[in-house]
Parts: C-alpha cells; structure tokens; sequence
C-alpha cells in the first residue's frame, strides 16, 4: 500500500513530465523546464485546456491530463488534474528553477491492470514547498542527469487520499515529507510520513478470502508509515541511508534500516536511458564501478503488539501439537535448519534469541553490522562453501526483546 500512495505522489509531481505544445513560445521557461525533465522520466503524451501566467510571475495549468508508460501488471496510468498553480518562481545558480509554492487540486491517478480492472487513486489537494527543479540540458553529464531525475521540495503535503479497487476503499490521512540539504547536487535529510491507512472489513475479507485475520480478532487493519533517510554526494557517486517504519494498530511494527555508499551516478543514467529507450538497463559495462558500492548496515526488526500470542495457536494446530509443544520444540527445528551455515556460534545465537522470543513475544531483531563497510568486490570473492566468513564478514547477529 505504501509503494502504491508514495508511487501516486511521485506521479503527481511527475505530471508536469509533459510533451510541448505547438506554440512553445507561450510556455514559461519553468513550465519547459519540468516539461523537458519529466519526459525523460515518463515519456508521457498530455493534454490540457490552457496555461496562465499572472503578472507576478505565477503559472496556472488547468484540466491536465497526462497517460504514463508503466511495466508489469499494470497496463497504463492515466493521470488526470484539475488546477496546477506555480508561485513565486525564480531562476537560480546551478541550473536550478525554484518553484516557492506548487498546489495540485482535484489529481485522480488511473490504473488500468493488464485483466482490464481499473483503480483510482484520489487526492483532493497537495501541496509543495520551496520545490527545486534541475534543469538537465541537452547532453547532461551523469550528475547533471542525476540530480534532474529527482523531485526535490522543502515540504510536501496532501490531505486524504482514497484508493479505490474493486468497488473497495481504502483511506489514508495524508502524507507529507520534509527535506533540508544542498538543491545543487540533492544531497541532505529527509523525514516521510503516512498516516493512519485504514484497511475496511470490506476489503480486508476479499484480501483475506479464507477469515483467517478475522478469526484472530482483527475486523478491520489501521497502519501508519514513517521513515528518515540521507543522501550524500561525493563526486560521481552518492551513498543512500534509511530508516523505515509500519506499525499496524494491536498488530505489530515493522522497521527496515538500511546504508550503502559509493554508488555511481552512471548507474542511475542508464537507468534512465533504459527507460526512455524502452529497453532493460545494461549493467554489464557497469559491474567494474558497482563492485566499489559499499554495505555498511542492514537491519529488519518485527516489533509484536499482540498477533504473536494469537499466530501460535494457529500454527501448533496446523503442524498437529499444542501451543506449548511448539515453543520448546522450535529451537531444535532451528538448530537444524541453520547447519548447513557451519556456524555454531551464529545458531546458538538464533536459537537463543527465537526460543527468547516465543517465551515472551516483544521483538526479534536481524542485524548486519560490518565492523567496517564491506565492499561489493568482497562479498563476490567470498567461497560459496563457507557461508559462516559471510556471517563474519557482515557482522550478522540476531536478538530478541532487546
């Protein structure tokens, strides 16, 4: 669900990635800037009623529409927006256009399944802030290319959202993000929320056909996401750090931390060049440069509020014993499954953290914390026969209620 809102939002900035009219003199230079750098991106075809400019500079688009080329299971996305309006626009340094307020009113995001079904994604109104557009030029270098391929702004927010499939609604609050850094090369902190997703008992039974969630007690699911992260630019490369997190109401959280650095620019560019082309990415040329990505941390940790209790039952049924049979049981099973690692020492430690667990459910937590950052061309120089130099290497541990 998360995937689905944050891609309608990114689609809703990227909307303006639109083919020039016929009569390109009567487009602001901001309006062909973000027409320019989102084509590339989209390669959408739009169409629109008219574009208006005030006297203190103010741009104003109305009744766009723009159809997206997508992959995989979906068909197409046409997205549609009654009012586009950009205020106090200002040419900076860097080859940057700053846009100071941006609001799309009446934005519906169309999807249209490879099987013919349609969803819709809904939002009244969002709003941007201090948004910074790259202007790439006609041959960018891979920074130039880079930095153009990001929609970067201070502040995003929108009211509710709707997704509608199925004759079925699911509902968020909002989302909204903030961003503090460099607008030149993009990098800098960002803070991201989604709040209070509601999943109806409508739709939660044709996601649930069998009643399982309802028979552990949940009519209803409520989520919210949030999440940081970083960006940092070095040269021709960037590094990428993040934390994720869900927490499902008396369900459970999620969260997903992850960083990795040195990664080249080059490999966003053929990114982008694939896509335009129509074509999957080469990264044959590339595998020289990707072998200096470096990993320096990847967690995941389950935090329990409550299914944990209600999940056991269910599972010792299904595997023929009682809940308490199951707890004492599962450090053997583990014991067994983690042989083939050839690490004591790491599966006393699993065993030790799920048998924790289970006894009191609070949270279980996978780490991968290298003593120093671990190098791509490392790992692929690691014997495929010694899995346990791996655990070492990365640093691999696992606890539980900690």
């Amino acid at each position: 669900m998360k995937t689905t809102l944050r891609s309608a939002l990114f689609l809703l900035l990227a909307t303006s990635a639109l083919t020039l009219p016929t009569r390109a003199e009567d487009v602001p230079p901001v309006v062909t800037a973000i027409f320019k750098n989102w084509e590339t991106q989209l390669k959408v075809t739009p169409t629109y009623d008219k574009i208006e400019t005030g006297a203190d500079g103010s741009v104003t688009i109305t009744n766009l529409v723009a159809n997206a080329v997508t992959q995989g299971a979906v068909d197409g996305a046409k997205v549609t927006i009654g009012e586009v309006s950009l205020k106090t626009v200002a040419v900076e340094k860097d080859g940057l256009i700053n846009v100071g307020a941006a609001t799309f009113k009446d934005t519906k995001i169309e999807f249209t399944g490879t099987d013919g079904k349609v969803a819709l994604i809904a939002l009244p109104e969002a709003k941007a802030e201090d948004w910074y557009i790259g202007v790439a030029g006609d041959n960018p270098t891979p920074a130039q290319a880079f930095r153009s391929g990001m929609g970067i702004a201070k502040k995003i927010t929108s009211g509710k959202i709707t997704f509608t499939g199925n004759g079925q609604t699911i509902s968020t609050d909002g989302y909204q993000s903030s961003w503090d850094g460099d607008p030149a090369t993009g990098a800098g902190k960002i803070t991201m929320s989604l709040a209070d997703v509601v999943i109806p008992e409508a739709v939660l039974s044709t996601i649930d056909p069998s009643g399982q969630m309802k028979a552990l007690g949940y009519n209803e699911l409520a989520f919210s996401a949030s999440g940081d992260g970083e960006m940092t630019v070095t040269g021709d490369k960037f590094g990428m750090s993040a934390n994720i997190g869900f927490v499902g109401k008396d369900v459970a959280g999620l969260k997903v931390s992850y960083a990795a650095d040195g990664i080249p620019m080059t490999v966003m560019a053929e990114m982008q060049a694939a896509q335009k082309a129509g074509r999957p990415p080469e990264f044959a040329a590339l595998m020289p440069q990707l072998m200096n990505v470096s990993l320096s941390n990847f967690v995941i940790r389950f935090e329990d509020a409550s299914i944990t209790k209600k999940v056991l039952p269910l599972i010792a049924k299904m595997q023929g014993m009682d809940e308490a049979t199951l707890v004492s049981n599962a450090g053997a099973i583990m014991q067994l499954g983690l042989m083939q690692l050839k690490s004591q020492a790491f599966t006393d430690q699993v065993v030790g953290a799920v048998n924790a667990y289970l006894k009191d459910p609070k949270s279980i937590t996978i780490s991968m914390k290298p003593a120093q950052p671990v190098p791509v061309q490392s790992l692929m120089t690691l014997n495929p026969a010694d899995p346990a130099a791996a655990i070492t290497m990365l640093g691999v541990s696992v606890t539980a209620n900690d």
